[in-house]
């Protein structure tokens, strides 16, 4: 049995299910990144992307000084587009692949977000991030 197989034949708990809807609702639905990641965040916490920094706290504060820096291009929170595409919670972890435009002007982004958990705390994240072009080559749509 591949490691694949094994995590996706694993359900998830009841207190790790119950943790990750929580966090959904705030992170993707309220778009309140400080609750999300401060309610659900556990100690030790990895992030794998490479522009973001480690610790919650500092991602927070990245994410405030980039809306600070490019007001004319993100538009607050409240007015960001968010279309999801798919949502799953298997064994340890939320994985959420989703469409977000941050403004007016913004095309928009694909999104696929993978939050592993140990229990009901959030302990690691890993992310895949496209921009949507004007067109594709194949006619058809990201999402």
């Amino acid at each position: 049995m591949t490691a694949i197989s094994h995590v996706m034949d694993m359900p998830a708990s009841d207190a790790m299910r119950a943790s990750a809807e929580r966090f959904f609702h705030l992170l993707y639905v309220a778009h309140d990144f400080r609750a999300a990641m401060e309610g659900h965040a556990g100690p030790g916490f990895v992030e794998h992307n490479p522009d973001l920094p480690n610790s919650p706290a500092d991602q927070l504060r990245w994410f405030q000084e980039r809306a600070e820096a490019n007001q004319d291009t993100i538009a607050p929170e409240s007015e960001w587009r968010t279309r999801f595409v798919h949502r799953f919670i298997v064994g340890d972890y939320l994985v959420v692949h989703y469409f977000m435009s941050i403004g007016p002007q913004d095309r928009g982004r694909m999104f696929a977000d993978f939050w592993r958990f140990e229990g009901d705390r959030i302990v690691e994240h890993w992310d895949v991030v496209q921009p949507v072009p004007e067109t594709t080559l194949s006619g058809n749509p990201m999402w």
